[in-house]
């Protein structure tokens, strides 16, 4: 439909604009030089025509670089921060269950890979079509199915949640804990710099993220967090 047609059209000039965005910071660049150029700052000095342009080249970059340091430095300072305190998951306490409630928006799309993937029996979780009401998926042969549930049975509720703090910087945390008594089990986070308020400009170039999978202790610490709820309550507890 129309709808979404203007969603992949936006999807695809966000994409354009995250490659492409730095070189919107040569308009500024170019004008700048120009201006140089025309007030005729190099040949009012006494230099020649080759060094006067390089002058004004790099008076007309100095102050965009300026600009893109000084709105991206702070957040940055931030966000490394941030990753020293919160990018090594914290286990408490392991158990072994067949299944949790997942408090998470993405329960009946990503959330499924607990019992495709991480070889949970069934997750109970909030029923997208139904306000207040609950569901529970669970593997049945090569599938997975829903059924409504009048009571939740699980005993453990796993949550996702996302914080979007100041600078740009996205903390999002997952956490096991006991559903009735709230005693934390476990707890992982990460968090995503977006590069500040020149980010959409900056594109990929402005973009961090933690933990790093590149690194080797970042991506252990990565695939500690995206299989904690198996680590603490699957078959990764002991």
């Amino acid at each position: 439909g129309i709808a979404g047609r203007q969603k992949e059209s936006m999807m695809l000039a966000g994409l354009l604009l995250s490659i492409f965005g730095p070189l919107l910071l040569l308009l500024p660049v170019a004008l700048l030089y120009l201006v140089f150029r025309k007030v005729g700052i190099g040949p009012r000095m006494g230099l020649s025509a080759d060094n006067s342009r390089l002058l004004h080249l790099a008076a007309a970059v100095a102050p965009v670089l300026g600009v893109v340091l000084a709105t991206y430095l702070p957040g940055r300072l931030e966000f490394e921060r941030l990753c020293d305190t919160l990018a090594e998951p914290r286990i408490h306490e392991k158990v072994r269950v067949d299944g949790f409630f997942l408090d998470d928006l993405t329960a009946n799309s990503f959330g499924l890979r607990y019992v495709g993937e991480e070889g949970f029996a069934w997750f109970e979780t909030h029923d997208i079509y139904k306000r207040g009401q609950f569901v529970r998926y669970r593997k049945a042969g090569d599938r997975v199915v829903s059924e409504p549930v009048a009571a939740l049975q699980a005993r453990h509720v796993v949550k996702s949640e996302t914080d979007v703090r100041g600078n740009t910087i996205h903390v999002s945390r997952l956490s096991i804990a006991e559903r009735d008594s709230g005693k934390l089990l476990a707890e992982a986070h990460s968090v995503i710099y977006h590069g500040g308020p020149m980010g959409i400009v900056l594109g990929v170039n402005g973009l961090s993220s933690c933990p790093d999978p590149i690194t080797p202790e970042g991506s252990r610490q990565f695939n500690l967090y995206y299989h904690l709820v198996r680590e603490v309550l699957g078959r990764g507890a002991p």
